[in-house]
């Protein structure tokens, strides 16, 4: 089975080779991947806004920044759509639609995609989070988490400059 074309690296067409935070080479083994999409202006189309590729010894290492508060909060906000979750892990889409509230992802402005990956499969189906979703999530967290993913955001994420005068600066959703 081959991993989606959402989930491949825009910058090469192909899955992700190394970590973006150590460098480390990822071939066949547990990590994560987020990409962030937004609108075109002038079309209908979604064009990547950000990508990454984080190995599991860096999760491992984000989630410890994360304050206990934020952790409490994203945990009782993914118990509370357990029902969503269940849903979609029982369904087969072609990372089509919002994971939380059903929306077709034709119908949204942006949209971030969270995959856990392991060689060329997803031990468990991509997580789709669209706009209004990520704005309830950004508000889980801590004013010390939203520091930490600043940071994250800052040093790792690279933003073309004509996209990054649209986006909001102090909107930075990076999910775990």
């Amino acid at each position: 089975m081959s991993l989606s074309h959402k989930l491949l690296s825009e910058k090469t067409g192909k899955p992700f080779t190394h970590c973006s935070i150590c460098d480390s080479d990822l071939h066949g083994k547990l990590h994560f991947i987020e990409k962030a999409y937004h609108r075109n202006l002038g079309d209908h189309n979604h064009s990547v806004i950000f990508e990454y590729a984080i190995c599991e010894n860096c999760k491992r290492g984000m989630l410890q920044q994360v304050s206990a508060e934020s952790l409490a909060r994203m945990q009782a906000f993914m118990l509370e759509h357990q029902d969503e979750i269940d849903e979609m892990m029982h369904t087969t889409t072609d990372l089509e639609y919002c994971s939380f509230t059903g929306n077709s992802l034709d119908e949204m402005d942006e949209y971030h995609i969270v995959a856990v990956v392991q060689g060329d499969s997803t031990p468990m189906p991509p997580m789709i989070f669209g706009a209004a979703i990520m704005e309830v999530y950004q508000n889980l967290l801590s004013e010390k988490t939203k520091e930490f993913f600043d940071d994250f955001y800052d040093d790792f994420i690279d933003i073309p400059p004509e996209l990054a005068r649209i986006l909001d600066k102090d909107f930075k959703p990076v999910f775990l």
